[in-house]
């Protein structure tokens, strides 16, 4: 576990596609942060969410995770790893960006966000260990957020991006509804990281 751990965040901080990803991910969130704590929640949660789906999904479309099985058989424990991996990165990112937020008085939305980020890229990953492709997801997302969740839920319905906004601004409803959507997707990934790598 301690090995696939280790692979997992080497790989993340040395491929230039990943850091680079990251790195525009946590200045455009503290730029975000300086003109509304509220965009910077929103830029979080979705920057954490598609950070996890790339650095998930980048195994699938590389053909890496061959290597990772054959060096780990044990699936479960590659997903566990990379849901560790993406949390901390999420973590990471999040609170360094959301410094400017903080500075400005905003600390229990920090805080609120801080603890909704781990489970939002525990999403992430369980929903690319599905899909596999990551563009498929990241644009089919685009549309949910925009037009399910925004449009007609507001983004304020029992919804995975709208339970996740709902816990940054401290709605107690937040974390279980997102909880409520990670676990299955969670199982879903569980049953389907045996599949075989042939078709992808």
């Amino acid at each position: 576990m301690i090995g696939v751990l280790r692979s997992e965040i080497h790989r993340s901080l040395t491929v230039r596609s990943s850091w680079a990803s990251l790195t525009g991910l946590a200045l455009l969130s503290a730029a975000v942060g300086l003109l509304s704590e509220d965009f910077w929640s929103l830029f979080a949660c979705l920057g954490t969410f598609g950070a996890a789906v790339l650095i998930t999904a980048q195994h699938y479309q590389h053909r890496t995770a061959v290597l990772v099985f054959l060096g780990e058989p044990n699936r479960l424990r590659v997903l566990v790893a990379q849901c560790l991996v993406a949390a901390l990165f999420g973590v990471v990112l999040a609170a360094a960006s959301g410094v400017v937020v903080a500075l400005q008085g905003e600390t229990r939305q920090y805080w609120a966000t801080l603890s909704a980020v781990p489970l939002t890229a525990v999403f992430g990953v369980a929903n690319a260990t599905v899909v596999r492709r990551p563009l498929w997801l990241l644009a089919g997302y685009a549309g949910w957020v925009l037009f399910v969740e925004g449009l007609l839920g507001k983004l304020e319905g029992p919804l995975p991006i709208s339970g996740a906004l709902m816990a940054t601004s401290g709605d107690p409803r937040g974390l279980p509804i997102l909880l409520a959507w990670t676990v299955p997707a969670l199982a879903a990934a569980g049953w389907v990281i045996r599949r075989d790598l042939a078709g992808d």
